[in-house]
């Protein structure tokens, strides 16, 4: 990676070599939520080019583990259980009554790329960042490609970190403080 490439450039990059295989991905999922002891876990229902953690997500239901999703409200991210239903950009959407997010033991954030500093690259609308500036002691892992780790990433004062990030052939450990 050009130590200048700017996040609209490195996300270009990104998007251009997606999607890749997810196979391995759901293990190491479990194996987190397993290591993490989580019962409630925030997660994602992926697009069609994003790591793919629906196989994980069945599995937190068959486990009696609740699952919440996110769904967009205005210019917010609230997340939910209950049926999935197409929202307003085009993405499953859960139906259910919002929850508070500092009910989960783990939240698995969608990711375009993510620095070894646990600076997260998202598509650029803000919204994971403005509902994780408001949750505080709880891990938050980016889900990923494996080459979608990378060595550094531009960030701006809002950019929430993330503890670490999951790909389909690893767990990475990044950060202890993005906890807190």
């Amino acid at each position: 990676m050009d130590s200048f490439e700017s996040k609209s450039e490195i996300r270009q990059r990104v998007i251009s070599q997606r999607p890749q295989p997810s196979t391995g991905l759901a293990a190491n999922l479990v194996r987190l939520a397993f290591e993490l002891d989580a019962n409630v876990i925030a997660s994602y229902q992926p697009l069609a080019n994003e790591p793919d953690v629906a196989e994980f997500n069945l599995w937190v239901i068959s486990m009696g583990k609740t699952l919440l999703l996110p769904r967009i409200e205005g210019e917010h991210l609230v997340f939910a259980d209950g049926d999935l239903v197409i929202g307003s950009h085009r993405i499953y959407e859960p139906t259910g009554s919002p929850h508070d997010l500092a009910e989960a033991q783990l939240i698995l954030l969608p990711a375009l790329a993510v620095d070894k500093s646990g600076n997260r690259l998202g598509k650029g609308k803000g919204f994971y960042d403005r509902a994780l500036a408001q949750v505080q002691g709880i891990a938050k892992y980016a889900v990923v490609f494996d080459s979608e780790i990378l060595d550094a990433i531009p960030t701006e004062s809002h950019d929430v970190w993330v503890t670490g990030a999951v790909t389909p052939t690893a767990i990475h450990h990044f950060r202890a403080s993005a906890i807190s």
